[in-house]
């Protein structure tokens, strides 16, 4: 994509209707990383705008406004409220970033200084990003989902590089329009241990003039809220605990040890989701015990003398199956008489035969020689070779 150039290398920032710091974006800092992450999000460059559509967050708006001490206009619209600022610098400067007319199948990942890696994630995070809260299943997730699958495998890099996360499900979503039209976007989520270890990287130790989406913070609060829960064992854990008169540890070693029981059995017989009876036995550390390993007995091979291993059970005197038939053999090795290939021949052989042939095509090759020979003909009677002697 063209980025976009200015015509003339001085802009006079007074011939502009409104004011905006149009360096914002050359200098790296919290609120910068912020609003490029959002900008990566939910900002697009219109024309010669660089414009963010929100439905309702006119306030996020107005702290951007702020931040690049900006006085454009934030208008209402009839389902929106939409921010454009005008400003040839600032639209060449976003598009050096990576932020370029019609991203969003383009856009890669861009290269974040690692301090400001979680402000340029936060902003993605509260423009295309949701966490999720269930009460009711102890649970809670964090996403992320947009149009280009190459900015996304980059985020999952980034997360798995700062955060050791054990979990990588990004995936494609196909849905239908209203006017028919497919439309694909790539999603990936976190859960649980990876969902919290992501709220504190983007959340904890925030400063004063650092940004945040309000309903998103509100909604992680509620997140480490719920996560705490199931840390220090749930209410649905103490009732299970009343019900069965059992500590959870016991009663989990029960189930899956003695009557050998699956986790989804277990969960089923306890009525939680099975994912929450994983939790627990990682929870209690109850593991099933492990299988006693086979003694491994090392033996050579009579026939092609290599050793091999065996484990246990029925006894093995060979190697292979090659091996075992080979200590069968009754005969002798002899070579092919026209192409001279070592060949395989059992005593009774000898009895009938004295030129051993390798296959089809060395029998075609030694009736040829034979016939010139004068040592068979062909029989017109019965269509076979037979011996010239014969005649």
């Amino acid at each position: 994509m063209q980025l976009y150039t200015r015509k003339t290398p001085f802009i006079n920032s007074n011939r502009f209707k409104y004011k905006v710091n149009q360096n914002f974006f050359k200098n790296w800092n919290s609120q910068m990383a912020y609003i490029l992450g959002f900008t990566f999000a939910d900002g697009n460059i219109h024309y010669v705008s660089l414009s963010w559509d929100l439905k309702d967050d006119i306030e996020l708006l107005r702290e951007i406004n702020r931040a690049m001490d900006s006085d454009y206009p934030i208008k209402k619209r009839k389902n929106s409220v939409r921010l454009r600022i005008s400003n040839p610098v600032i639209l060449q400067d976003i598009q050096k970033l990576g932020v370029t007319p019609n991203k969003t199948r383009t856009c890669q990942f861009p290269d974040i200084p690692m301090v400001l890696l979680r402000d340029f994630i936060r902003g993605f995070l509260d423009g295309d990003g949701w966490v999720v809260t269930r009460k009711a299943r102890t649970e809670i997730s964090v996403g992320f989902s947009n149009g280009s699958y190459r900015f996304l495998e980059g985020l999952t890099e980034k997360f798995k590089e700062v955060l050791s996360l054990t979990t990588d499900n990004l995936r494609v979503r196909r849905k239908v329009t209203k006017k028919g039209k497919v439309s694909i976007t790539y999603g990936i989520e976190w859960y649980s241990q990876n969902a919290f270890k992501i709220i504190k990287f983007l959340y904890d130790d925030l400063k004063e003039n650092d940004l945040f989406l309000q309903r998103k913070y509100k909604k992680q609060i509620e997140a480490r809220e719920i996560y705490k829960e199931v840390l220090s064992g749930s209410k649905k854990y103490r009732e299970v605990e009343k019900k069965h008169k059992l500590p959870m540890r016991e009663l989990l070693q029960k189930l899956l040890i003695d009557e050998k029981h699956t986790g989804k059995e277990i969960a089923e017989m306890l009525g939680v989701h099975s994912s929450t009876i994983f939790r627990w036995l990682e929870k209690t550390e109850v593991r099933l015990p492990e299988k006693k390993k086979k003694k491994v007995i090392i033996k050579e091979c009579p026939i092609c003398h290599k050793q091999f291993k065996q484990y246990g059970g029925r006894f093995k005197k060979y190697c292979s199956k090659y091996c075992r038939t080979k200590a069968r053999w009754t005969g002798k090795i002899v070579k092919c008489v026209i192409c001279g290939k070592e060949i395989y021949r059992p005593k009774w052989w000898f009895k009938l035969n004295s030129q051993p042939i390798c296959s089809k095509e060395c029998m075609s090759k030694w009736r040829y020689v034979c016939i010139k020979k004068n040592l068979i003909h062909h029989s017109k009677i019965t269509g076979q070779f037979i011996s010239s002697k014969l005649k």
